[in-house]
């Protein structure tokens, strides 16, 4: 079962553009809705050297590796939480899951709070609003 805080590694669909990831990503899983089997995820990206002005914007959210330690990320991260991506849900993505941990309670709160506030007083462009399905994750992802 996959839940809320845990991480999967996913090639996805960033927008309705059509630009899709070059290979699997961590994403955080932001929300599940087992009623409209929907699981909707936040985009994870390492902090390097040319991505730390990243980190400033507002429709990013800053994790860092320690403190309290986490399984979850290898180093420090950022969540965009300027997008809304949702996925069919279906049993086989649980094989998608990166390990059964979570978040750290304190982060993933920062995390959903963020994404929640920025998703109720932020305008987000219908071009990143994305809603895949079991087939297109399965097009995308050959090994679920």
């Amino acid at each position: 079962m996959i839940e809320i805080g845990q991480v999967l590694s996913l090639k996805i669909r960033f927008n309705n553009s059509g630009v899709v990831a070059n290979q699997a990503h961590p994403v955080l899983v932001v929300n599940v809705d087992k009623e409209k089997n929907i699981l909707e995820i936040a985009h994870i990206d390492s902090i390097t050297e040319e991505k730390k002005w990243k980190t400033l914007l507002k429709g990013n959210v800053t994790i860092k590796k320690d403190n309290p330690p986490e399984t979850v990320i290898d180093k420090d991260s950022f969540v965009q939480i300027d997008n809304i991506i949702q996925l069919e849900l279906f049993p086989e993505l649980v094989r998608k899951r990166r390990q059964t941990e979570k978040l750290s309670e304190i982060k993933l709160k920062k995390v959903l709070d963020r994404y929640d506030n920025y998703k109720k007083n932020e305008w987000i462009d219908d071009d990143k609003k994305v809603f895949m399905t079991k087939e297109e994750i399965i097009l995308l992802n050959s090994d679920i």
